[in-house]
């Protein structure tokens, strides 16, 4: 407490430790997450909307449970009830939860009150981080109003007490995805139907996808994996874990896998938005980096479990899927950083100066050389490593040839580190001669689809393809094209590798070559490009240096006028008076 003012001093920096944020939480909550919760707490329509939508759940829960218990037992119905109460709750989360964090950013810029915000002095992340609770805490509350609803099946037997209370908490879980998904868009758009309509444009289409390829799809995973856990039903994760017996594939599948599955995207949406809320001059690209960085790793190692689990036959088209998901990663992540800023402003290098940032903190920050060599130090890793775990699995297998199923997997991977050598030097090079973020990516889409699908187009301009199961001298034409991989892997033999495979290493040379000349191109660019802003800006510091010694110069000289009249001035008095 001041004694002058009696106002209280200003608060110290932040906490880092989780202990003292976790105190700072309970203590002093976040403001915007206070400031959006007193804003829903005086909407009249909320308690209404709760209240119908569980009226609703209720009336149909009651009229499926009535309508089948008729005919069929009550454990099958209570098993029934569990699925269409779980898969209802599962659309209204994945739905709901992001049209309410889509209204939190856009509805402040359109409303011409995200300025005042900004003005506050709070920093990105503590904004993004207050809009995230507020959704949160905004979609909870439905997840908690169905509760009372989503104990029926439990009455009627059939699943147990723990099952309902485990598939709960998922939802929480795929709430906390689908308020970051929104937010994420919100964050990009300045028009509040604009933001609604993108969110539900693709939420709709991804809930789909998951719902069906992560509940009835992996159900008979599951179900091959643990008799126990019945296969079809799309709510079947909840039942693995009260029934499937524990051992390492129970830790690996039901537990490690599940938590990279929503830690991974979740703080990718994170960082997404807040880079999406920090100023152009401002630092945007430490944070998507060290997520790359981080979860690199762990999808490597991710995409190699599977293989450990199947049988010994499966474990190289385990390993090549694990490959393809990779690849499909890191071409994203290419993507994505084709959209960085040239180089470091200079507004990040001074507070980097001022904080004295080390070299890994100024790796990690704006550059698209930067960005490429991030992407070759942690892709090709990734890349080698999947392929030495499925070399050494592949050879440990009791099968008729493993040497070619090592041969295969050698010929994809190879090709395939090649090819990404290429993308990444190609999205560095577009980046840096190229004024647009948007324009670099939409000129590597379509050169990538040029490169993947021109080579067979040719093939089938020339008459090619009709040889194709007759002569090898037809696929040599489709050697760019990254797909040409696949074709390396049909004609794998232990012995004499043929034209194919020598084609196709040949062809992975190239574009290693082709990358780097590529990548060094970029660099030379951003160079000049920074060289020319740096002179810039020393010419202008030059002129501003010279305008102020002039205007010094000018103040001095009238300094010493005014000084030399006052000192004329008694010596004229005195004259006129004698």
């Amino acid at each position: 407490m001041s004694v002058q003012t009696g106002s209280t001093s200003p608060a110290g920096p932040a906490p880092q430790r989780l202990v003292d944020r976790a105190r700072r939480l309970v203590g002093d909550p976040n403001p915007i997450w206070i400031r959006e919760l007193k804003q829903a707490a005086r909407l009249a329509r909320t308690p209404v909307i709760l209240l119908t939508l569980a009226v609703l759940m209720t009336l149909l829960i009651a009229s499926i449970g009535g309508m089948a218990s008729r005919d069929i037992a009550p454990a099958k119905t209570g098993v029934i009830l569990f699925q269409v109460f779980f898969s209802v709750a599962y659309f209204v989360v994945a739905l709901v939860g992001p049209a309410v964090a889509a209204n939190s950013i856009a509805s402040e810029r359109e409303g011409r009150t995200w300025e005042a915000v900004l003005l506050t002095g709070i920093p990105p992340g503590e904004i993004a981080r207050g809009k995230f609770l507020a959704a949160y805490t905004a979609i909870s509350m439905y997840v908690v109003m169905l509760a009372p609803v989503g104990a029926m099946p439990f009455l009627f037997g059939g699943i147990t007490a723990m099952e309902v209370v485990i598939a709960f908490a998922f939802l929480f879980l795929i709430a906390l995805l689908s308020v970051a998904f929104g937010l994420a868009i919100s964050s990009t758009m300045a028009s509040l139907r604009a933001a609604i309509l993108v969110t539900l444009l693709l939420a709709f289409p991804l809930s789909i996808c998951l719902f069906m390829a992560g509940g009835a799809g992996l159900s008979l995973a599951a179900h091959m994996a643990w008799p126990e856990v019945p296969e079809g039903p799309p709510i079947w994760l909840p039942v693995a874990y009260q029934r499937a017996p524990f051992g390492l594939d129970y830790a690996l599948f039901l537990i490690v896998l599940p938590i990279a599955a929503i830690a991974v995207p979740a703080w990718f949406l994170y960082q997404v938005t807040v880079a999406n809320l920090t100023s152009e001059s401002d630092d945007r690209s430490s944070g998507l980096k060290t997520w790359f960085a981080v979860c690199t790793p762990v999808i490597a190692a991710a995409a190699a479990v599977p293989a450990f689990s199947v049988e010994p036959t499966d474990r190289l088209p385990a390993m090549m899927a694990g490959l393809c998901a990779m690849l499909a990663y890191l071409t994203f992540c290419v993507f994505l950083f084709a959209g960085e800023p040239i180089g470091p402003s200079r507004r990040v290098e001074a507070h980097w100066a001022r904080s004295r940032a080390g070299r890994l903190r100024r790796f990690l920050g704006p550059g698209v050389p930067r960005s490429a060599y991030l992407l070759l130090a942690a892709g090709v890793p990734a890349v080698v490593a999947l392929w030495a775990i499925g070399h050494r699995l592949v050879l440990g297998v009791t099968i008729a040839s493993p040497e070619v199923q090592a041969r295969q997997l050698e010929h994809f991977a190879v090709y395939a580190l090649g090819f990404y050598v290429f993308l990444v030097g190609l999205g560095a090079f577009l980046r840096a001669r190229t004024a647009s973020p948007m324009i670099a990516r939409v000129l590597l889409l379509s050169l990538l689809f040029a490169v993947a699908v021109g080579p067979w187009i040719v093939a089938a301009i020339a008459g090619l393809v009709a040889e194709l199961n007759t002569s090898d001298r037809a696929l040599l034409v489709a050697a760019p094209s990254p797909f040409y991989a696949f074709a390396m892997i049909s004609k794998a033999t232990p012995g004499d590798p043929g034209p194919v495979v020598i084609v196709g290493y040949a062809a992975s040379v190239g574009w290693v070559a082709v990358g780097l000349g590529l990548l060094a191109a970029a660099r030379a660019r951003c160079a000049a490009v920074i060289a020319q802003r740096d002179a810039a800006f020393a010419q202008t510091s030059a002129l501003l240096a010279q305008e102020d010694e002039a205007a010094r110069a000018a103040e001095q000289a009238a300094l010493a006028r005014a000084a030399t009249q006052e000192g004329g001035e008694p010596g004229g008095a005195a004259g006129t008076v004698a």
